[in-house]
């Protein structure tokens, strides 16, 4: 019985931290929302008139908010729990990489060439299985650039 319980309590805690977001910061014109911050679909952000900010959701699409008094609502509605790895995966490929020199970070062979990689799905392969992933962000870079639609 003690065992089942540990296990219970075990799956409660970590079942909470496997659920991901529903949407990645990817630009923003207010300093207090950084790029890679996370929002819930239905969250308030707490975004000033005249700004705006741009979200990505783990299926590629990219929204862009302007900001209004009280903030804005993040659309839409709460992504599958499958897409959480994708979601984690393009987190980290947004926010700024490292600092200083890191190791092993060619791991699996040669990097694919950056205009090979225009589609998400291709970005995102080539960032969990190949470690390439400079390559991996400037792909993803040029794919939000080309995609990144008029505010709303």
């Amino acid at each position: 019985m003690r065992k089942l319980m540990i296990g219970i309590a075990l799956s409660v805690a970590f079942g909470g931290a496997a659920m991901a977001s529903d949407y990645i910061v990817v630009n923003s014109t207010d300093p207090a929302i950084k790029r890679g911050q996370a929002f819930d679909a239905g969250a308030r952000v707490p975004l000033g008139a005249g700004q705006t900010v741009t979200l990505m959701r783990a299926s590629g699409e990219v929204t862009t908010l302007r900001g209004a008094a009280g903030g804005v609502a993040v659309p839409g509605a709460r992504l599958a729990a499958a897409d959480a790895a994708r979601f984690e995966t393009l987190r980290a490929l947004v926010q700024p990489p490292p600092e200083g020199r890191t190791f092993g970070a060619r791991r699996g062979g040669i990097c694919p060439a950056l205009e090979s990689l225009t589609t998400l799905d291709d970005i995102v392969r080539v960032a969990e299985t190949s470690g390439c992933k400079t390559v991996a962000r400037q792909a993803l870079e040029a794919y939000l650039a080309k995609d990144a639609p008029k505010a709303n």
